[in-house]
This record gives C-alpha cells, sequence and structure tokens, in this order.
C-alpha cells in the first residue's frame, strides 16, 4: 500500500481519501448538485445509475468534462415508490430481474432471492456498453444498494465483467473487522468463497469504506462527517459515500422528507469546516484514476 502512496507523491503520514457521490443519472436535482461539487473539487469521484430517466444528462456533461473521476454505479434495484426504472437490456431477456410491475425489484434482498446470476450479469455488461457507447470513460464500478454483495455469485460476475473491460471493480481489503462490520451495518454476509475470490484479485482495494452519515440535521451531519475525517489513519485508502442533492420539489416528490438530507450532503463537502480537517490531518482527495494509475 506505502508502494501506491510513494507513486502518487504521498508517504505514510498522508491520508487519501475519495468522497464519492452515489447516485447520478438518478434525476436532475442530483445530477446538479453532483456537477457543482465535482467541478468545484468538493468531491474526488462519483458513479452513475445508467438505467435511470436522467441518465443523458450525465453522459452530456461527462463527456464535455473527460478529466473528471467518473464510474458505473452498478444497478439491479428500483427502490422510489413513484420514481422507477428498468434494466437497459431486454426485459424479456432478465426476467428474474423484474417485479410484478415491470420494473427492477425494490430493495437487494429481493434480487438475491429472485435474480439469476447470468442475467444480472447480462445487465451488467448492458449497463457497461451503454455507458462506454456514450462516450464516457468509466474509472470504476461500484454497487447500488449493495446488491452485488449479497451473493456470490453476483459478486463473481461484477469482478470478472467489470475487469474484462479494464474496469475497476470497487471493492475493499478484508479484515475480520470488515467482515464484522458489513453483516452488522450493511446486512451483507461475506462468504468464504466470496474472501477466497477477492483476495484473488489483483487490483486497487479500499482500506476502509464509509457508507453511512449519522444525523438528520444538517449541523448534526456535518459534526459526524468532521469526527468520520479526525478518525482517519494515515497509510490508509478510504471512500467515503455520499448522496448530494439540491433542495427541490423534485427531489422532495421522488424521495419524500429524508430528501433533505442529500441537500445537507451536497452543502457538507462545501463546507469550510471540513475543508479545515483535510489541511489539519493531511488529508490528500484522490479518485480512482489516480488508483489506477499507482496500481
Amino acid at each position: 500500500m506505502i508502494d501506491v502512496f510513494e507513486k502518487l507523491g504521498y508517504d505514510k503520514n498522508d491520508v487519501l481519501l475519495i468522497i464519492h457521490a452515489d447516485d447520478v443519472g438518478m434525476c436532475h436535482s442530483v445530477n446538479e448538485a453532483a456537477f457543482d461539487i465535482l467541478l468545484n473539487g468538493d468531491i474526488s469521484s462519483c458513479s452513475l445509475m445508467i438505467p435511470c430517466p436522467w441518465i443523458l444528462e450525465a453522459f452530456d456533461f461527462f463527456k464535455s468534462n473527460r478529466d473528471l473521476d467518473v464510474g458505473l454505479h452498478s444497478t439491479f434495484t428500483s427502490e422510489w415508490k413513484f420514481y422507477r426504472w428498468g434494466p437497459v437490456t431486454s426485459k424479456d431477456k432478465v426476467k428474474s430481474l423484474l417485479d410484478e410491475q415491470g420494473y427492477l425489484w425494490s430493495d437487494s434482498l429481493k434480487v438475491a432471492a429472485h435474480a439469476d446470476p447470468d442475467e444480472l450479469g447480462m445487465e451488467l455488461e448492458s449497463q457497461i456498453t451503454r455507458a462506454l457507447r456514450f462516450g464516457v470513460n468509466l474509472s470504476h464500478i461500484d454497487t447500488h444498494m449493495g446488491t452485488v454483495y449479497t451473493r456470490p455469485e453476483f459478486f463473481k460476475r461484477y469482478a470478472s465483467i467489470s475487469l474484462k473491460h479494464g474496469i475497476t471493480p470497487m471493492t475493499i481489503r478484508l479484515t475480520p473487522k470488515i467482515i464484522e462490520w458489513a453483516k452488522r451495518s450493511e446486512g451483507v454476509t461475506i462468504t468464504d468463497d466470496m474472501i477466497s475470490f477477492m483476495k484473488n484479485l489483483n487490483i486497487p482495494k479500499l482500506d476502509v469504506l464509509i457508507t453511512k452519515i449519522p444525523g438528520d440535521e444538517y449541523h448534526d451531519r456535518l459534526k459526524s462527517f468532521v469526527k468520520i475525517l479526525e478518525s482517519l489513519e494515515p497509510g490508509k485508502i478510504t471512500q467515503i459515500i455520499i448522496h448530494p442533492g439540491l433542495n427541490t420539489e423534485e427531489l422532495k416528490n421522488i424521495i419524500g422528507s429524508h430528501y433533505i438530507k442529500r441537500y445537507f450532503d451536497y452543502r457538507i463537502v462545501k463546507s469550510q469546516d471540513v475543508k479545515k480537517v483535510y489541511e489539519k490531518k493531511n488529508i490528500h482527495l484522490i479518485g480512482w484514476k489516480d488508483l489506477k494509475k499507482a496500481f
């Protein structure tokens, strides 16, 4: 790991951090928020939900901003009540991915219970192909709602299909603590088969992955984010996932009252309180492009 730090011009006293915006392409309010904080350097990476209605706006933006770090947010779920999407693949070819309404399943456990791994792999291929066809240079691939970790067969297809396209699948360096965290916090059981497979992947891996920012109000979430930053250890690569959005009726109508947390995430990464911690703790923002170059 220290070799990666050295290749990127850092040392063991530095903290390398990816601040990553999920769900780009979901709707216009999410897109606008993500575009702004990417261009301002408030975050360092993001990933796209290819099946979603506003993905064309995201494709257009990233074709014009090719230096930004963007990946694919592999999407096999459609979780909102009145704002839904189906697969990129023809529905007749991936019937096991569809619920009774003809959309993707509403949560990852339903995908795990119903989806054929080969059909899930076919849909991932379709999402990658569509992004590439629209001229987006993908730096990495990750997973919406953790779906690819719910079954070993899903994870193997996620990793192998990503690598076939020369794209890094997001994974984390496994430790007993990480395995316990995945089960407790994310509801994901990492099997022995998955552990063996992941350890043999010769790719850049995260040391720490943070998927939740505690707090319902802005100042509580800001304090939690600052506390997370202050706890980061030197010599490790961390990714913090945020879900930015603007304070709009569009986002409120899609998500409901919890939409405001996305606006808080957007504000938090722009906060001067956060920037001060970066300087104090030798935290440097990097992206998946950087990791791939240094690996």
